[in-house]
């Protein structure tokens, strides 16, 4: 079960990765259908591009859209911040479920069973009737209990 929990978690943070990777559009695609290629696409393709004529196309086609070419750099890097999130998120539920199921947090406190039997072992105890232990007890008494 863990391990199927683990494998979806980091299948979903390379699928984010490879989708913020693959959230670019290419020349050819960008020419073939300008009305095609997504907001999102142009973007990040106009902040990551090293390519100034691409980089040229893309900012006029956002332009042509009506949408300002500056404002797509805060868009990318909400996208990044929000795909951060996410694997952050995954990342830490999986700790927590490895962690969980192999005890990280060290042993667990051990069952208490008392090894005096009966009411007084120490002095702010109560006896059976009620009353106070006081100097009755037994951690009190010369060699104890």
């Amino acid at each position: 079960m863990l391990g199927e929990i683990t494998r979806a978690r980091i299948a979903l943070a390379a699928s984010l990765c490879l989708i913020l990777a693959g959230c670019t559009t290419t020349e050819a695609e960008l020419q073939k259908n300008p009305k095609g290629v997504s907001k999102a696409a142009l973007c990040r393709t106009f902040v990551e591009t090293p390519d100034q004529y691409l980089r040229g196309q893309v900012a006029a086609e956002l332009v042509r859209r009506k949408i300002e070419p500056m404002s797509c750099f805060d868009m990318v890097q909400q996208q990044n911040q929000a795909a951060a999130a996410l694997v952050a998120v995954a990342l830490v539920g999986t700790a927590v479920a490895v962690c969980a199921n192999n005890n990280c947090g060290g042993t667990s406190y051990p069952s208490y069973t008392p090894s005096y039997q009966g009411n007084c072992q120490y002095e702010w105890q109560y006896d059976a009737a009620g009353r106070r232990c006081g100097r009755r007890a037994a951690s009190a008494r010369p060699g104890g209990w």
